[in-house]
């Protein structure tokens, strides 16, 4: 995995421009494993979508 080079700019960024850094943040830690065994409420039906993936897609 390649290092990220942070640094200072004058140039606008969008809101968006720190999710990269975040996201390797929360993977480094775990966040996905310790989301699956905290015990969230799981889908009725077949088609529903699991607590976890909700969550990580937000982010």
């Amino acid at each position: 995995m390649r290092d990220i080079e942070l640094r200072f700019t004058d140039k606008e960024i969008t809101p968006w421009g720190g999710m990269a850094l975040m996201k390797r943040l929360l993977d480094h830690f775990g966040f996905d494993r310790a989301l699956a065994s905290a015990g969230l409420p799981q889908p009725g039906s077949n088609r529903g979508y699991r607590p976890e993936q909700l969550i990580l897609q937000m982010m």
